[in-house]
């Protein structure tokens, strides 16, 4: 079924100056629940339990703010498969079937539509993306052909861009596609991840910086695999891998054989798994490593899906 986008108002074009930086512009920002959860686990490797969704307006808008957006966000899309406990001025839910239904492909149609809609309707001349999704590559494309500025939200990986795209091709295909990238600072994860914590919009997040250390990561930002790392890493591979059911490991068996890298939703899991059991981030060399280890675990033989026998 087609968009009536026809019956919707053309952007004025002072929309459009604000959005190259001419002056003041509105912002919106579009949340990917589960990747900004993803992000906060990297962040914080000890969170329990989930988002604090109080916290994500001020929290983007301070990201607005450094891209140029007059005063706080106008509205903040968060697309989740989590039923709300309670309802939030300015937050609008938008709900998706689970990852492990469609592999995502309902958040990307549904996040893609509204950045759509927001660029032929001249809602907004910012888009603040919270998504790793290679595939809403097209529809922030449309949007910047309408003026629309779109700015992804990233993590310190992005920092080193020519090791980022040898190792992970498809997130760094996103990321050139964005106007701008920004991470959030220590004070921004504080807020979304601890209950009660308050963040202010006028603070100015950290921006990437190519080069500069950051407290979290710095010392590690060069560690080699070693034989205690991989033993640590092989055990967090084979408990994950023994845990799968044999359909799981056959749909990844039969993917893996036909790419060179590993799913994404495998990479962030055992991302994340890793980083619990070492307490910090692991360094571009590491997770090379991790994912030549990933790849021959999955790799070692095909794995057998007992079929039932017709009586």
């Amino acid at each position: 079924m087609k968009t009536k986008f026809h019956l919707a108002k053309r952007m004025p074009s002072r929309y459009a100056s604000g959005a190259s930086g001419q002056g003041s512009a509105l912002a919106v920002a579009l949340i990917d629940e589960r990747y900004l959860g993803w992000l906060a686990n990297q962040q914080t490797p000890r969170l329990v339990g989930s988002l604090q969704r109080s916290a994500m307006l001020s929290v983007f808008s301070g990201l607005g703010r450094l891209c140029g957006a007059e005063g706080m966000l106008t509205r903040a899309y968060v697309f989740t498969d989590r039923q709300p406990a309670e309802l939030l001025d300015d937050v609008v839910l938008r709900m998706v079937p689970p990852h492990s239904a469609d592999g995502g492909l309902g958040l990307v149609r549904s996040l893609g539509l509204e950045l759509t809609q927001l660029a032929s309707r001249g809602g907004c001349q910012i888009v603040l993306v919270a998504s790793d999704d290679e595939r809403l590559i097209p529809y922030i494309d449309e949007a910047q052909w309408r003026g629309l500025k779109v700015v992804l939200v990233a993590d310190e990986s992005s920092q080193d861009f020519g090791k980022l795209m040898g190792e992970d091709p498809s997130w760094a295909r996103l990321l050139m596609q964005a106007d701008r990238r920004v991470s959030l600072n220590e004070g921004a994860w504080q807020a979304l991840t601890t209950a009660g914590s308050t963040y202010f919009a006028t603070y100015v997040p950290e921006v990437e910086r190519p080069g500069e250390p950051n407290a979290e990561t710095e010392g590690y930002h060069d560690a080699q695999p070693n034989e205690e790392w991989r033993a640590h890493v092989q055990k967090v591979i084979e408990d994950w891998w023994r845990d799968e059911t044999p359909h799981a490991k056959l749909d990844l068996f039969e993917e893996m054989q036909n790419s060179q890298g590993v799913p994404p939703e495998t990479d962030r899991h055992l991302l994340l798994q890793v980083r619990r059991v070492l307490a910090r981030t692991l360094s571009f060399p590491e997770k090379k490593a991790m994912r030549e280890m990933i790849r021959a675990a999955v790799l070692a033989q095909p794995p057998v899906v007992d079929e039932p026998v017709d009586s």
